[in-house]
C-alpha cells in the first residue's frame, strides 16, 4: 500500500508546473520543502475516523495537491523557485494515528494552545536532509486540525538553508471548508499561501 501511495506522490514530479530539485540554488532561490505533518494533532470526535487512510495516504495527497495548485503562487512571489520534498516526506512517513485526539473542547482549549515551540521549529528545520545547500527554505509545519471549531493551525516557516537559521515563523489559524475530507482540511493551507507574499517581502527585507 505504501509503495502505491509513494508512486502517486512521485508521479507529481512529472506534472506541469513542478520544479525539480537540482541540488544547487542561489542564495535568493525560494525552496519549497513541503507540508510537514510530523507534529500535527488531529482533534475531534466527528472526523479523523479512518487513520489507516490518513497516515500516510492523505499526507501524501495534500503535498501533491500543493504542488499542483499552490506552487504557481510561489512562482509568482519569486523569480527562482525550486522544491526539495524528500526530508518532509520522510518525516511524514513516521506520523501515525497516535496523533489523533478523539475529544472536543472550546477554542481556548483546542485551538489557542500549541505544543510546537520556537525551539521545536528550529530542531525540525535542522533535522531536514536537503538536496539544496543554499537558498531560502519554506515549510508549513502543521500544528492542529480542530473539527469542532472547523479550523486548521499551522506554522509558516522561512529559513536559511545554508545555516538552518529560522528567518521567520508565524502561526496561522484559518477556517477549514470544502467538499470532501481532503479539500476541507486543505483550505487553511490555501489561506496561508494567500498571506505568503507579504510575509516573504518582510523576510527578504530583513535578510
Amino acid at each position: 500500500m505504501k509503495k502505491t501511495l509513494m508512486a502517486i506522490f512521485l508521479s507529481a514530479f512529472s506534472l506541469p508546473g513542478f520544479v525539480h530539485a537540482e541540488g544547487t540554488a542561489s542564495a535568493n532561490t525560494l525552496v519549497w520543502c513541503g507540508l510537514d505533518y510530523s507534529e500535527v494533532k488531529m482533534i475531534g470526535t466527528m472526523d479523523f475516523r479512518q487513520p489507516d487512510q490518513i497516515f500516510p495516504g492523505e499526507l501524501i495527497k495534500w503535498n501533491g495537491l500543493f504542488m499542483n495548485e499552490m506552487l504557481p503562487k510561489l512562482e509568482a512571489m519569486s523569480p527562482s523557485v525550486e522544491s526539495d520534498l524528500d526530508a518532509v516526506e520522510a518525516r511524514n512517513q513516521k506520523a501515525s494515528a497516535s496523533q489523533i485526539e478523539r475529544e472536543d473542547g472550546t477554542r481556548a482549549e483546542k485551538v489557542d494552545p500549541t505544543d510546537i515551540t520556537a525551539s521545536n521549529i528550529a530542531d525540525i528545520v535542522s533535522s531536514y536532509k536537503l538536496k539544496h545547500d543554499s537558498g531560502v527554505g519554506l515549510v508549513f509545519i502543521m500544528d492542529r486540525l480542530v473539527k469542532a471549531q472547523e479550523v486548521g493551525c499551522l506554522y509558516v516557516v522561512f529559513f536559511d538553508i545554508g545555516s538552518r537559521k529560522v528567518l521567520h515563523s508565524e502561526r496561522i489559524v484559518a477556517p477549514a471548508g470544502g467538499f470532501g475530507f481532503r479539500n476541507y482540511w486543505f483550505r487553511p493551507i490555501k489561506t496561508a499561501v494567500e498571506k505568503l507574499p507579504k510575509i516573504y517581502k518582510q523576510v527578504k527585507a530583513a535578510k
